[in-house]
């Protein structure tokens, strides 16, 4: 092996710091990669693999390393940025270099790496054997959450957040399986000793975790998290905000089955935004009013007084177009103040981002003005907390110091200068006045040369390896003056130096270096003057994204027409014309069919039944977001609405994304109803599209009336069932609070119309061959299916349940399951765990049910 170099020897002490990680070491104007950091880099990230003295080496441009950066995280790699920290003239030997950050999935700052409308968590957890501790941050906003809660929820607790990456101490046997929907999330464990409480104490100068009203599993996670975010930011965590507790007992519970069957955030097939919920109330016009309202859609509320104190807000900016309208053109002019503090608390702004601040701090007085008259004439309790909440928002001397200090064309790059506007430092001018006077000396040369050697052509130019230089054309060569001397030749020209040329260049470039340096150390005080305001900038941030959010869904409910929902606190609700707001943007303008619903205090299941794409699933779905758009805050698609509190929403509807991970149609349905089984109460709504699909017919029906004739009778739930059997709707003839509804078809001879209207009532029958029909089977399977069908419904052993027909031993011993008090399927369902069942385990309990029925 060749003897090693000093760089060398630096780049392996360096590296073996930080084995985990991709080293990007500085080398000039290059990150270079050594050894298998090399040979990994250039397979990820396709860029050239080379050899310098059989040391494999793969490198990007660092004005360029952004992007390759991204590629890496995304692909869950961490990595080191190794700058030079010592100035290269400066340097004795070895110029002196260190690792400034380390860069993770989950601890971004750059803009560029981030999407505008997501938020970027971070979490970790302390696991203990009923409860956990979890916390969350977005090292890009400040935002900082901690909780404790029951080991069974953590992990449908992360599936919501998402995070990019998750901490958990060495040790932890097993990790939550969090890998859904195409989202790589990286582990990363940590020792437990970075769990340690006085972490959290020392960072925000408190005594206890009382302070804080975090418990002890809670602050131990939140402790972990900030130890890890110490670690990798080698800078200030001033930008971020001390834990807020938090409940998920205080909002709606949404499992990742509800979140994923009503298309919240993302549609089903395909992970596409397109046709989602958030797409239908997205009109904000702010990145922070965005993020807010993915938060708000996964945790609607179940407190009745904050929920009509947004209601309150949304009903002013629907009413008072004008206002909503000007408080938007006014908010749009505003940057995202959430991210900017963020990177101004880690001292990574640049000239730009004052600039940005600069411009939306102008437009504070405005708003300002707009809450003070909001709330002199308005009795709203936001307004008065949003403007109490400016009160102490005093950013006029920040606006005013940074409006005579930042030019309007301010670079990106805090080298390039030019940032400081004139007249904002005296010494600052001089240095630029000499640097414009020696400017002008220098053209005062080129037509002084011009005239002295008699060539017009001659032209005074400049390149950073060269200088200043006189370029002559070859034609006019032999008129140069001997004082000239040649530095470059060229195709059609020569360049050539003077004394006087020379020396007014090193004065230019020293006025230059000066200013620079100035320059800096004046942008690194504004820095500071900024960051002592970043506490008051976030807290006028939330204000601004609240706002935002607000007047988006007023300008949604203004356009669609939606109406102000109304509370019980009883048990009954009652829908007047309501509609999906998602299939509703879908269709041409009065092309959706609204329905109704009415359940009494004392019904608590609907059995819908209606043929094949008479939109029995769509009827559903708009039920349940009606009740979360209420709760979320917001005006609903409906000619009007009464409804109690819901606590939780749970969706029985399909079974696509878990097939792909290898379960079968039938074990998805059971895990999803044991899930069911086990979490709901009365105060829970409970949407299930189809049951007992992948089994036997005896086997489907069995399960089906089991499951809804306990979720009615023993949970007492309101339930929206829509179902094939029609065997069901004999439930609502044996039990109180079960009803029978269908959607409606009418039949002209062989053909059949979908009204799409729901009524109340069985359905006659499914359509199903008709349907078949529609698809485009031949006309021979179709009138076949007819003759079966009709054979069948001749000699229906199905006839209901409890009324059989048929004498099979079968068939008996099977509707006997129906008189015990409780079925037994539904006792072995109540039993499984969901969250800690193995696919092997499920297989066999299902398997032993099976032979028991």
């Amino acid at each position: 092996m060749a003897k090693q170099t000093a760089m060398m020897k630096q780049y392996l002490r360096i590296k073996a710091e930080h084995r985990d990680l991709i080293l990007f070491f500085q080398l000039g104007d290059f990150y270079e990669t050594f050894f298998e950091d090399a040979e990994l880099t250039a397979r990820e990230l396709d860029i050239a693999l080379t050899k310098r003295e059989d040391t494999p080496m793969a490198g990007v441009p660092i004005k360029r390393a952004t992007p390759y950066i991204n590629q890496l995280l995304k692909k869950g790699y961490k990595v080191a940025i190794c700058d030079q920290v010592q100035d290269v003239d400066e340097a004795k030997g070895i110029v002196e270099r260190d690792v400034v950050r380390i860069i993770t999935p989950g601890t971004v700052l750059e803009d560029e790496l981030l999407e505008r409308g997501h938020n970027n968590y971070i979490a970790a957890i302390w696991i203990d054997e009923e409860n956990s501790g979890l916390a969350y941050a977005d090292l890009s906003t400040g935002e900082f959450r901690a909780t404790e809660l029951p080991t069974s929820a953590l992990k449908n607790e992360l599936l919501r957040l998402q995070p990019s990456e998750l901490l958990l101490p060495k040790g932890v046997p097993s990790r939550p399986e969090l890998n859904t929907n195409g989202n790589r999330i990286a582990f990363t464990e940590v020792e437990p000793s970075s769990f340690r409480i006085q972490h959290l104490l020392d960072q925000f100068q408190i005594i206890s975790l009382e302070g804080l009203g975090l418990s002890e599993l809670s602050g131990r996670s939140a402790a972990g998290l900030l130890a890890y975010l110490r670690e990798t930011q080698k800078e200030s965590l001033r930008h971020l905000n001390p834990p807020k507790a938090y409940s998920i007992a205080a909002q709606m519970g949404l499992d990742p089955f509800t979140q994923r069957n009503l298309e919240l955030l993302e549609e089903i097939r395909g992970g596409s935004s397109r046709a989602t919920l958030f797409t239908v109330l997205n009109q904000t016009v702010t990145g922070m009013g965005e993020r807010l309202l993915r938060r708000w859609i996964l945790t609607p509320l179940l407190d009745h007084a904050e929920i009509e104190q947004r209601l309150d807000v949304v009903q002013f900016f629907v009413e008072e177009s004008l206002e909503r309208g000007e408080l938007r053109q006014l908010l749009s002019r505003i940057f995202d103040l959430e991210r900017l503090a963020a990177r101004l608390g880690a001292n990574r702004v640049n000239p730009r981002d004052m600039l940005s601040l600069r411009q939306s701090l102008e437009r504070l007085p405005d708003l300002t003005e707009k809450l003070t008259q909001w709330r002199s004439q308005n009795s709203i309790a936001k307004f008065e907390e949003y403007a109490r909440a400016l009160e102490n928002v005093v950013l006029d001397e920040l606006r005013e110091l940074l409006t005579r200090a930042i030019r309007e064309d301010a670079p990106l790059e805090l080298k390039e200068g030019n940032i400081f506007r004139e007249g904002f430092h005296q010494e600052l001018d001089a240095l630029k006045a000499q640097e414009r006077m020696y400017k002008q000396k220098i053209l005062e040369i080129e037509n002084r040369e011009r005239e002295r050697t008699g060539i017009t052509t001659l032209k005074v130019g400049y390149n950073t390896v060269f200088g200043y230089y006189l370029e002559v054309s070859k034609a006019a060569v032999k008129r140069v003056p001997p004082d000239y001397h040649r530095k470059q030749t060229l195709t059609n020209a020569e360049r050539y130096i003077t004394p006087e040329l020379k020396e007014y260049e090193e004065k230019i470039l020293a006025a230059l270096e000066r200013s620079q340096k100035l320059e800096y150390e004046l942008f690194c005080q504004l820095r500071e003057q900024a960051a002592s305001k970043i506490g008051e900038i976030q807290q006028l941030a939330q204000v601004i994204a609240e706002l935002d959010l607000f007047a988006s869904l007023a300008e949604v409910a203004h356009v669609n027409h939606f109406s102000r929902p109304q509370f019980t606190e009883g048990h009954e609700m009652s829908i007047k014309n309501g509609r999906h707001p998602v299939v509703e943007g879908l269709l041409a303008s009065g092309e959706f069919v609204p329905n109704d619903l009415e359940m009494k205090e004392k019904e608590f299941l609907i059995v819908l039944t209606g043929p094949n794409m008479s939109g029995k699933s769509t009827y559903l779905r708009q039920i349940a977001l009606i009740c979360l758009l209420a709760q979320l805050g917001s005006f609903v698609p409906a000619d009007s609405v009464t409804l109690p509190i819901v606590d939780k929403i749970f969706t029985r509807v399909g079974a696509s994304d878990m097939l792909a991970s290898g379960y079968s149609t039938f074990m998805v349905e059971m895990l999803e109803t044991a899930n069911i089984l086990n979490n709901a109460t009365d105060h829970s709504l409970i949407i299930l599209d189809e049951m007992g699909r992948g089994t036997s017919t005896f086997d489907g029906v069995s399960i089906a009336w089991a499951v809804a004739e306990h979720l009615a009778t023993k949970i007492c739930a309101k339930i929206l069932f829509a179902t094939h059997y029609h065997e069901l709707t004999k439930l609502a003839e044996r039990l109180p609070g079960i009803k029978n509804m269908h959607v409606q078809v009418k039949e002209y001879g062989n053909q059949v119309i979908f009204l799409h209207k729901v009524a109340e009532g069985a359905s006659e029958g499914s359509y199903g061959v008709h349907v078949a029909r529609l698809a485009g089977l031949p006309d021979e399977v179709t009138k076949k299916a007819d003759e079966v069908l009709q054979k069948i419904l001749q000699n229906n052993p199905l006839d209901a349940m409890g009324e059989l027909r048929s004498k099979d031993p079968k068939f008996l011993k099977q509707m006997t399951l129906f008189q015990s008090e409780e079925h037994p399927v539904v006792q072995a369902l109540k039993k499984l765990d969901v969250n800690t069942l193995t696919p092997l385990e499920a297989l066999e309990i299902l398997s032993k049910l099976k032979k028991e029925m």
